[in-house]
């Protein structure tokens, strides 16, 4: 499991998150917020899976 900090909005609804293995995507996520999850690659790009927020941003919609 890995805890990432998204960075920005992507096309396709994903937030994006950088580890020493590269860029990961992660549905859902917000700018600012802090997930954990389990980094899956898929078709050479790497996907956060059962992500967690642990720290939602202030304005999300609950």
């Amino acid at each position: 499991m890995k805890v990432l900090t998204v960075e920005k909005l992507v096309p396709g609804g994903y937030g994006l998150a950088r580890t020493e293995e590269g860029a990961v995507l992660i549905k859902g996520a917000l700018p600012g917020e802090v997930v954990r999850g389990k980094p899956v690659r898929r078709k050479g790009t790497l996907f956060l899976e059962e992500v967690e927020v642990l720290t939602p941003r202030p304005d999300r919609y609950p």
